[in-house]
């Protein structure tokens, strides 16, 4: 796997996020790919300003910060007063995945950060297209402030870092975690690493199964599964009375408080 993961705006380099408590976990979740620092950025001299704008790695997977942690992360990045300033974007972009997770996984499953080992299938930011767009806006403009070119993976990258190898480092976390339970997140976990061990494993996310337990086996490691969709899927409101919404709402409702996992 390429070491050389790329170049947040302004400089930082892409970094692996990765669990950093490796203590044995009853509960290991299986995410899709680590998000980033947002915020928005005003050049000097100009009307218009650079939203969404990933600025540097998540301090930790799955982040929950708040605006104020944002804003002691976006303090460390200097720039010039005569190139322009960086404002942190709202919570509802910075750690809204990790309270997402918090809100509508854990806490139903009377689980706390401390019983949980999170990991994601690539474990660094990729972008999305709005995330894109705002990558494309700075380079347009990063020469005229001297400022380094961001260049980040996007989401089509992705098959580079699904390999071989990094099944193995999977395996090996799950290993270490000495989890029971695995907890995944959303279609690709099924579909780019759990159906490579077992077929039937791509499609779970069906009907009145969803949020069911099944047991698994992943090599030689044997645990129980849920299968759930991806905190992302429920953010926007209007998803709430989609398919989605519905399947995973009655699954709070009627099943996550009768799954024990401590």
């Amino acid at each position: 796997m390429n070491n050389n993961l790329g170049t947040f705006p302004f400089g930082n380099p892409v970094l692996r996020v990765q669990q950093t408590d490796r203590i044995p976990k009853p509960v290991f979740i299986l995410g899709v790919y680590s998000s980033a620092v947002f915020a928005q950025f005003k050049p000097a001299n100009s009307k218009s300003t650079i939203k969404y704008l990933p600025i540097d790695n998540e301090p930790e997977i799955f982040w929950s910060g708040d605006e104020e942690s944002a804003k002691k992360i976006i303090s460390k990045i200097i720039i010039p007063k005569h190139a322009g300033r960086l404002i942190p974007e709202l919570s509802s972009v910075n750690g809204i995945l990790g309270r997402s997770l918090d809100k509508y996984y854990l806490n139903p499953l009377k689980l706390q950060r401390e019983n949980v080992w999170i990991c994601n299938l690539i474990p660094h930011v990729v972008l999305k297209k709005n995330e894109r767009k705002s990558i494309k806006r700075y380079n347009e403009i990063h020469s005229t402030y001297n400022f380094p070119v961001a260049d980040i993976p996007s989401k089509k990258d992705r098959w580079e870092y699904l390999t071989k190898k990094r099944f193995k480092e999977i395996i090996e976390e799950l290993s270490q975690s000495k989890a029971g339970f695995m907890i995944s997140l959303g279609q690709q976990p099924l579909k780019w690493f759990l159906q490579q061990y077992d077929h039937k494993l791509g499609n779970l996310l069906n009907g009145q199964d969803y949020g069911s337990m099944i047991e698994i086996q992943i090599e030689t490691v044997k645990l129980k599964l849920i299968p759930l969709f991806h905190p992302r899927q429920l953010l926007k409101e209007k998803n709430r009375d989609t398919r989605v919404g519905l399947l995973h709402f009655d699954w709070l409702k009627n099943k996550a408080k009768k799954i024990k996992l401590l």
